[in-house]
Formats: structure tokens, sequence, C-alpha cells
């Protein structure tokens, strides 16, 4: 009995285990069971038919050896289609002629009449139910073990009355078995179905804050410049005004342009060469150029490079740019005046860059919001450079880590993976 017990708990492994797996491998957004990864499920089931016969278990009776080679058959006969049905029969067929023994042939015309007729329900399956695919995967093992019995009679002479006992335990254990597989698959294919509806809800949902950041902040100049030609068009302004309008007017253009670059950058980063990049000059040359601006609101600003020179690889604008975003958030958090500092640390295979402010400091919820769209903490902020800013530092594989109190300040630490 605890050999049976054992054979069987192994079987069911054989059975489970690449259902799980597929599971554990199968990425977000390409999740479709036996489509997506159907050259892997293929070759996993087909290990465990192998298993399955190799190991096999003998029922109640020493008379009886028995297996669970029929279930990853059905399974893959009506998710996988005549293909894949084709290429569990061969590699269950081979595997059989190779173990050899009576009830050879009993086997493998059994197999051949799953993978030939399973495959042409299909269609139908698809469609069903879960309780109807249920009742049919069961109907399906009961009808494969019901031909193996009747072979049985008439090829050896079994008297059916003696088995028929050990044949409805069989029918009953298999049975079972296939009902839990089939569950499970539905389980899965249930949680795939609910994460790309997620996935497409959440694709919709950022490009309406898309569409409504756009339409809010291009309101603006757009309106100035309808309002100055308008003005233009009723009273007749001399040449010096109107100059001075055409550079008002032509100043609004290039606001327009410069969001419509950064919504660019955020939704489809484009970039230009990527440059071998020495950190400590292209940090300290950034935190240099907003001195003069960060010394206006009584801010001061400090770089401590590493020791030695360290270097990255990407977009050099596009970079300047994620770190004047920073810098400058830092600087305007400090409405009575602080220190942002810099540092750049070495670190294995890496190097960090920490940016330090002692400004108003964000709440847990607020930090875990930074980069989403159409998020800022200031009164006419649009959220927009943050988005630009954790855009640029992912496409340039490094991780934005921001340790912020109420209060007492931030420290954005950026870390890139380091040129030798």
């Amino acid at each position: 009995m605890f050999e049976m017990m054992t054979g069987m708990i192994n079987n069911i492994f054989f059975i489970i285990f690449p259902i799980v797996l597929y599971q554990m491998m199968a990425g977000a957004g390409k999740r479709n069971f036996f489509v997506d990864y159907r050259i892997t499920m293929t070759i996993l089931f087909s290990i465990s038919i192998i298993l399955c016969m190799v190991f096999p278990y003998q029922f109640l009776t020493d008379e009886y050896i028995f297996d669970l080679r029929q279930v990853p058959m059905i399974v893959g006969a009506l998710y996988g289609g005549p293909v894949i049905s084709a290429v569990l029969f061969l590699v269950s067929a081979i595997g059989r002629i190779l173990i050899g023994g009576d009830g050879m042939y009993i086997a493998i015309l059994n197999q051949f009449i799953i993978a030939a007729g399973v495959p042409f329900i299909r269609p139908a399956y698809i469609r069903m139910g879960r309780g109807m695919k249920v009742a049919t995967v069961f109907i399906i093992s009961i009808l494969s073990l019901l031909f193996n019995m009747f072979a049985g009679f008439l090829l050896f002479g079994d008297p059916i009355h003696d088995i028929i006992g050990i044949w409805l335990m069989l029918m009953l254990n298999q049975g079972l078995l296939i009902v839990l597989t089939a569950l499970l698959i539905e389980h899965i294919v249930r949680q795939e179905l609910l994460l790309n509806t997620l996935m497409k809800h959440e694709k919709l949902e950022s490009v309406s804050h898309f569409a409504a950041a756009v339409s809010h902040e291009l309101r603006n100049p757009m309106q100035s410049i309808k309002g100055f030609i308008q003005l233009m068009q009723a009273y007749d302004y001399s040449r010096d005004k109107q100059l001075e309008f055409h550079e008002t007017i032509l100043s609004e253009i290039n606001a327009a342009e410069g969001l419509i670059d950064d919504y660019l950058i955020y939704a489809k980063p484009v970039y230009g060469e990527l440059d071998r990049m020495s950190v400590n000059d292209e940090v300290c040359g950034v935190m240099k150029l907003l001195r003069p601006y960060a010394n206006s609101l009584d801010v001061e600003l400090f770089c401590h490079p590493a020791e030695t020179d360290i270097y990255i690889r990407g977009d050099r604008q596009k970079f300047r740019q994620a770190m004047v975003n920073i810098i400058r958030n830092g600087v305007e958090s400090m409405p009575n005046g602080g220190d942002v500092i810099a540092r750049i640390k070495v670190q294995p295979a890496k190097v960090a860059v920490e940016v330090a402010d002692r400004g108003v400091g964000m709440t847990k919820e607020e930090v875990e919001r930074l980069g989403e769209p159409y998020f800022s903490n200031k009164i006419k902020g649009t959220g927009l450079g943050m988005m630009v800013t954790y855009s640029v530092i992912h496409q340039m594989k490094g991780t934005i880590i921001v340790n912020s109190e109420k209060g007492l300040g931030t420290v954005f630490k950026l870390v890139f993976p380091r040129l030798d």
C-alpha cells in the first residue's frame, strides 16, 4: 500500500510540476496556456509522460501496474491542439515500445485514439464553461480506461466481473486527477485573462492622464498666443509694441514645444548616441550650472565627487536633464534657503549618485507616487519633470531609491551599472 501511494504521488508530481513551472516562467503580457510557450510546454509534458511510464505503480494487486500518462496526453491534446497531440503520442508510443511487455499494442492503440480524436473536441472545449470542461475531461478519461478494460477482455480473456472493481478504482483515481489538472489550468487561464485586462485598463488610464495633462498644459500658451494675435488684429500698435508681442508669442510657442518634447521623452524615449560619461564631471557640471539659480533662492549647492573618475553609459543630454530636474526640485523644496548636496559613491560594479536636500520632505504615499503621470507636490507643478527623470534613469538601466521624511528633507539615490 505504501509503495502504491508513493508511486501515485510521484505520478501526480510529474503531471502538476510542468503546469506550476509554466506559471512561474510566463511573463506579464505574454501569458496564454500552450500558445506563447508552445514548445516549452510540449517538452515539459513529454517529460511528464516519460517519467510516468518509467515510474509506474502497482494498483491494489501485484497483477496491475498502472501509470497516469494519459492525463498529460489528454490535457495536451485539449489545450495544445493536433500538433502537440501528435508529438505527445510519438513520445508515448516510443516510450511504450521501449518498455515492451504485455498490453503494449493496446496501450499504443489507446494513445493513438486519444491523439487523433481528442483534438477534434478542442474548438468546442475552449468555448465551454468551467463545469462542462471538468465533465468533458472526466468523461474522456473514463472512456479511455474503458477501452483498455474491454480490449484486455477481448485479447487476453480477462473476465470483466473479476476486474471491474479494480478498473472502477482506476477510473476514479485518474478521473479525479485529470479534473484537478483541468481546474488548475483553468485557474491559470482565468488569472492570465484578469492580468491582461488589468494591463489594458492601466494603459487606457495612462493615455487618459496624458490627454488631460497635455490639454491642460498646452491650453495656457495657446490662450496667450491667441490673445496677443487678437490684440494685434484689433488695434494698430507701434512697431516696437508689435515686436514685443512677437517675442512673447515666440516664447509661448517654445514653451509649448518644450512640453511636447518632454511628453515624448516619457512616452517613447528616443536617445542619441550613447556616450561614455564621467559621473563626476556630469553631476558636478550640472550643480555648477544651477548654482546661480540656487543662490537667487538663498540655497547653496555642494558636489562631492568620487576619488577616481567613474564612468557610465548613456545619453549625455538626457542624463543632464534628469539631474537638473532632481536638483532643481531640491532647491525649490527649501523656501527659506538651505543646502543641496550631491555625492558620488563607488559600489561594486555600480556607481551611486546621492542628491540630498533639507526641504519640506514627502510622506511615504507621496514618495510612492513619484514619477506617476500628473502627480506633483508643487502648487503649479505637473509632475512632468519627475516622469521624464524616471524614464531617463530606467532607460539607462539605472534604479531610483527615494528616502524622505516630512519636514526633514529628501535623498534621491541613483544607481547605475559602472563601466570598467
